[in-house]
């Protein structure tokens, strides 16, 4: 629909409720700054429940007390310490789906985030750092909880709606005044604020000679760098948005050394890091000596998955290097055993 359309329905609406002139004029101009952003345009909360097909009572107990519709339980990091996962109940997840795809996938993001966007992945994240002189890897701690409700209420209110709707989407949004580690809407609100964050690093690195990308709360900088006045300059631009680095995951790692972005060696061309291609080697080499079944008892495996688990890490070595021809011969014997498996009765 063309503007000059939309104008006229809302001139008739206005007419109809008997609405001022001047109350007419400010609305339209309201909706033409969300419309021209390719936005919805949300006139109030009870509009937007109107919008997502819920009674506007049940979605504001979703905004005033979103303790009711969240689920929080703990999973266990690499590391062995605990995250935190507060997951959002089917109907609030819902809502939160309809923000998302509606309204914050319509916002363009920083080009230097690499997570949670169509087309930017893992791979394309390390590639870009490949084969550079120092590398050097940064962690936000806390990252979504960082990000508070005023944070999120920001980003609503610059796209151009009002403060009442903004409140609102922001309170379905969020969970204890900040974003939660689980809601489908986190991801792309934590990149839509950091947009400023990366365009000041960016502006930062522009005549240092180095590369700069953002996976969700991962940090990397490549090229020639004084690493020790990079991390501390870094540091000081996190405080400034209310971030603080994580110094247990800041990592330095020269050509001579293994430089790894996010989990892929990036130093001449890319794979897996060794201990994971020793690990899947291992499996392999097992399954071969003393056939499956006994090496699944020997390891006490009782995942009926254990294959298809196997296979995947395969599969994502292949992801980052294709070329890998010892995993190419590991993902067909794999494929065939699963194969043969299948015709057993």
């Amino acid at each position: 629909m063309k503007w000059e359309e939309y104008e006229l329905k809302i001139r008739k609406k206005c007419k109809e409720d008997c609405r001022t002139e001047t109350f007419t004029n400010k609305y339209i101009k309201y909706a033409k700054t969300l419309f021209d952003k390719g936005l919805p345009v949300i006139s109030s909360p009870s509009h937007f429940s109107m919008l997502v097909g819920m009674s506007h009572s049940y979605v504001c107990s979703m905004a005033r007390v979103p303790s009711k519709f969240y689920r929080d339980f703990e999973i266990k990091k690499a590391n062995g310490k605990t995250r935190r996962i507060s997951e959002p109940l089917p109907d609030l997840k819902f809502v939160q789906h309809w923000i998302l795809q509606n309204i914050l996938e319509k916002c363009p993001v920083s080009i230097y985030a690499k997570a949670f966007i169509k087309g930017r992945t893992l791979k394309s994240n390390a590639k870009f750092h490949r084969s550079q002189t120092v590398v050097v890897t940064m962690d936000i701690k806390d990252f979504f909880p960082s990000i508070s409700y005023y944070g999120v209420f920001s980003i609503f209110s610059e796209m151009g709606y009002s403060e009442p709707v903004s409140r609102f989407l922001s309170n379905l949004c969020c969970y204890h005044k900040s974003l939660p580690q689980g809601a489908p809407t986190s991801p792309y609100l934590s990149n839509l604020y950091m947009r400023e964050f990366d365009s000041e690093i960016a502006e930062y690195i522009s005549d240092k000679h180095i590369r700069y990308t953002r996976y969700a709360d991962d940090l990397t900088f490549s090229g020639d760098i004084n690493p020790h006045c990079l991390i501390h300059d870094i540091s000081c631009y996190l405080y400034k948005y209310g971030f603080h680095m994580n110094a247990q995951k800041t990592r330095v790692a020269y050509q001579n050394a293994r430089q790894e972005v996010t989990g892929i060696v990036v130093n001449s061309h890319m794979q897996i890091p060794k201990k994971k291609r020793k690990d899947i080697r291992q499996e392999v080499y097992y399954i071969r000596k003393f056939g499956l079944d006994s090496h699944l008892s020997h390891i006490q495996e009782v995942r009926s998955n254990y294959l298809n688990h196997l296979l995947g890490q395969i599969n994502h070595a292949l992801f980052i290097n294709p070329k890998d021809i010892e995993m190419q011969s590991y993902y067909s014997y794999i494929m065939d055993i699963i194969k043969e498996r299948k015709k057993m009765p």
